[in-house]
């Protein structure tokens, strides 16, 4: 006959085993979970963190610029593609102490092929800074096309000069028209010509409004 005491005994034993089993296998449980969590939060912190490569930046191409004029060392030199006007000076080593720095855009940009002439303050004064012979305009010098000599249509600054134009020449000025054009040759011929520009203003039709749009324009040579 089993005792009662033992049976007691034996089963709060076995009531212990078992809760310490089921302790056991939920803390297993708790371990996975955590686990579990904790490798996907690690996923998803990856995916938040990394970042596409960016694309790799491709360098300026080089381009080629004629630097010529009242420069220390005139030549062609090899430019990136975005560089300026200044930039092209400092290659050639500078002004030279006689150039007209101002006389140019020294902020625009290089194009390739480009041709830089820096004129001397002389030039620039005579209304001739620009392109030399047989040049084409350019926005790095801000001078036009140089007409053949004699025909005075335009100078190398854009000036029409009054001693030398023809009426299509000064039909280009603002305000002047066909008639103007024809009154400032015959003044320009019975005068034997224009001693300074506000002389225009003693051609009849010439006044005062029209000459202050077309001063800049003008010049006499």
């Amino acid at each position: 006959m089993i005792s009662p005491g033992i049976c007691g005994c034996a089963d709060k034993e076995a009531e212990i085993l078992l809760e310490e089993e089921q302790e056991e296998l939920s803390s297993q449980t708790d371990e996975t979970v955590d686990q579990e969590q904790e490798n996907d939060s690690g996923s998803r912190k990856e995916a938040v963190t990394e970042k596409p490569d960016p694309e790799p930046t491709q360098p300026p191409e080089e381009i080629y610029v004629d630097v010529c004029g009242a420069v220390t060392q005139p030549g062609v030199y090899a430019m990136k593609s975005d560089s300026r006007v200044f930039q092209a000076i400092e290659a050639a080593g500078g002004f030279l102490p006689e150039a007209a720095g101002t006389a140019i855009n020294q902020a625009c940009a290089l194009s390739d092929g480009q041709q830089i002439y820096v004129p001397t303050k002389e030039e620039a004064e005579k209304g001739k800074a620009g392109q030399p012979s047989g040049g084409a305009a350019d926005p790095g010098t801000g001078g036009a096309v140089t007409e053949a000599a004699g025909t005075g249509e335009t100078q190398g600054s854009g000036t029409v000069n009054l001693n030398t134009a023809d009426s299509a020449a000064l039909q280009t000025l603002p305000g002047i028209g066909e008639a103007k054009a024809q009154a400032i040759l015959a003044y320009r011929e019975e005068k034997g010509g224009f001693s300074g520009t506000e002389e225009l203003m003693n051609v009849p039709g010439i006044k005062e409004s029209t000459f202050s749009q077309i001063k800049d324009k003008i010049a006499v040579e």
